[in-house]
């Protein structure tokens, strides 16, 4: 198995590790280091069987330690007496070849139930639209852009998804259909007290998997 390693510019990475999985014996793999021409080779003929090529790659950013998994060309399994090429590249962005996404996700929890301007009325968390501003360079070095979405339902909250990682200066509004839209209070969740904004970074979820936890609320009028 060879192939490439590449950011999403473009430019090859040096020093990732590619992993080449035998799908049919249990624990056996075979491993390589991209090159500084971002290129690497894999011996695949032994032991007999298909394999599954994946590829992963460790940063320090803000003085934090993130691993991302990188995108492959193709995700299918091969034949090792076929051999394959398999190019990968490192995405901030954008869907996984199985579910998810390579972003981060940016959930949001209300403690209040009620608004505070019209206690009979329910706060709904599909009103609250974030802004999350890049705070410096993202973690590959790139510039990044602003992000203004409302939150979505998810299986880890209500959250904005897919958001490459950075550190960000977050804000939020509610923001009802036929009505005036009004700035919300955010904090990091469970910590400190509310603020117009809040600069967050990343905290790993799971190996690969990134989160930023923020509270948001309503002010009294």
């Amino acid at each position: 198995m060879s192939g490439k390693v590449v950011d999403a510019r473009g430019q090859p990475m040096q020093g990732v590790v590619v992993v080449a999985d035998n799908t049919m014996i249990y624990d056996t793999n075979a491993l390589g280091t991209t090159g500084s021409d971002g290129t690497y080779r894999i011996d695949v003929s032994s032991p007999a069987g298909t394999w599954h090529a994946s590829a992963t790659h460790k940063v320090q950013y803000n003085s934090r330690s993130y691993t991302f998994d990188l995108d492959p060309n193709d995700d299918a399994v091969f034949a090792g007496n076929e051999g394959a090429v398999r190019n990968f590249t490192w995405k901030l962005s954008g869907k996984r070849p199985d579910l998810g996404f390579y972003g981060g996700f940016v959930a949001v929890y209300v403690d209040q139930l009620l608004d505070p301007a019209d206690p009979e009325q329910p706060i709904t968390s599909d009103d609250i639209e974030l802004t999350l501003t890049p705070n410096g360079k993202l973690v590959d070095g790139s510039d990044g852009a602003p992000i203004t979405k409302k939150l979505v339902r998810t299986p880890d909250g209500d959250a904005v998804e897919d958001v490459p990682v950075g550190r960000y200066t977050v804000t939020a509004r509610y923001a009802q259909a036929g009505k005036a839209v009004r700035p919300m209070q955010v904090r990091i969740k469970d910590t400190g007290d509310y603020a117009n904004s809040v600069t967050a970074d990343f905290e790993v979820l799971v190996t690969t998997r990134h989160q930023i936890l923020l509270n948001a609320q309503l002010p009294t009028p």
